[in-house]
């Protein structure tokens, strides 16, 4: 079977369990051994870009649909209190290559904590808490700008994130949380691999990553606090089996928020991550950047204005460092529910984008409009 004819089949089952139920229904049966529910969302944005380096980018506007998945959960709890189950994340959209997003199964105990087991982020991303975790809507500089703005093939850090293994099959673990504190690791055996896909060796992906993170919550009267730090360790092979730089990503990020306030900071450095050797000798690194954000909720409106700065080095004779600079401002508004209607207006200056002697440098603006529907 063709993953199309897969996708096809799959959509048009939870299409059909979802006209068999009422409107307001989220569970889709249960039978003898777990519950199942269903849910999902479809994004549409209608995008503007202006900016200096015109080349590839089409005519300056475009419409898209960002997301569409359909998630099916399925849990049940044993007779000890041990809760357990499987997620699905169905992707929907017509260019879509793969099946499903994330695909992973749990075993939750409120003694010992959580394990999770296939293809979800890692522990240092989803514990990791920074700026654009207060912002509103699309949320800034958490990767929208990067569709449509040229930032060339300098590699330049132009969106938050601190992890290299995104949904590659893993081991995950969460302690419970003892007086605010909780810690959590995950091992991804390769960063490339997913699925049922072996994990090979030297094939350029970074192996044996070790994730580690901890945070902290604390509340002061009205004031809410959240405090993060993770690493993310691994090996890094070319295919020739020539040693890159290794995986050493340190976060480290916190949270504030009172009352319809919120405001967040973080901080990421790549180090020398998939770098070669020569060109480590030469200066470059894999770059680092931080965000700072707040945030206004108000009913169904939410507001927020982000900062966001990176910088890579580059090796010697490729000109200055290769720099990004995102002013985010953002606005949401609930029209109904399950209904979100969201704009993000974004000024952006990337300097040395394809580190070269000659600098090509790109400034400009990028406004997306977002229609979102989930259930």
């Amino acid at each position: 079977m063709t993953t199309k004819n897969l996708l096809l089949g799959t959509s048009a089952l939870a299409a059909s369990i979802a006209l068999a139920l009422p409107a307001t229904a989220q569970s889709v049966g249960a039978g003898d051994t777990m519950t199942v529910s269903l849910s999902g969302n479809l994004l549409f944005n209608m995008d503007v870009t202006d900016q200096d380096v015109t080349d590839g980018r089409g005519r300056g506007y475009s419409f898209r649909n960002d997301e569409a998945e359909i998630r099916i959960d399925a849990k049940n709890t044993a007779d000890n209190g041990i809760e357990y189950g499987v997620t699905f994340e169905v992707n929907a959209n017509s260019d879509d290559t793969a099946a499903t997003d994330e695909t992973w199964m749990f075993i939750d105990s409120a003694h010992w904590g959580r394990i999770e087991m296939g293809d979800q982020d890692d522990a240092t991303d989803r514990m990791y808490v920074e700026g654009d975790d207060v912002l509103v809507g699309r949320a800034g500089p958490d990767g929208d700008v990067g569709d449509t703005f040229a930032f060339g093939t300098g590699g330049a850090v132009s969106a938050t994130g601190n992890t290299q293994t995104g949904d590659a099959t893993k081991v995950i673990y969460f302690s419970p949380r003892f007086s605010g504190f909780q810690v959590g690791a995950s091992w991804t055996p390769d960063s490339g691999a997913s699925g049922a896909a072996a994990s090979t060796d030297n094939d350029g992906d970074f192996e044996n990553v070790l994730g580690l993170a901890a945070n902290w919550e604390g509340k002061f009267d009205d004031v809410s606090v959240v405090l993060s730090l993770t690493g993310e360790f691994g090996d890094s092979e070319t295919a020739a089996g020539a040693e890159d730089g290794d995986l050493e990503t340190i976060s480290v990020g916190g949270t504030v928020s009172f009352g319809a306030f919120a405001f967040g900071a973080g901080y990421v450095d790549f180090a020398e991550a998939g770098i070669t050797q020569a060109n480590q000798a030469l200066g470059e690194d894999a770059g680092e950047y931080y965000v700072l954000g707040g945030s206004y909720k108000s009913g169904p409106w939410g507001v927020s204005l982000a900062w966001f700065d990176s910088s890579k080095s580059q090796p010697t004779g490729s000109g200055g460092d290769t720099e990004v600079q995102i002013i985010s401002l953002d606005i949401a508004y609930a029209v109904a529910p399950g209904w979100d209607l969201m704009l993000s207006a974004n000024a952006v200056e990337a300097d040395n984008i394809n580190a070269t002697a000659t600098e090509v440098n790109n400034s400009g603006s990028v406004i997306i409009i977002s229609n979102e529907f989930t259930f």
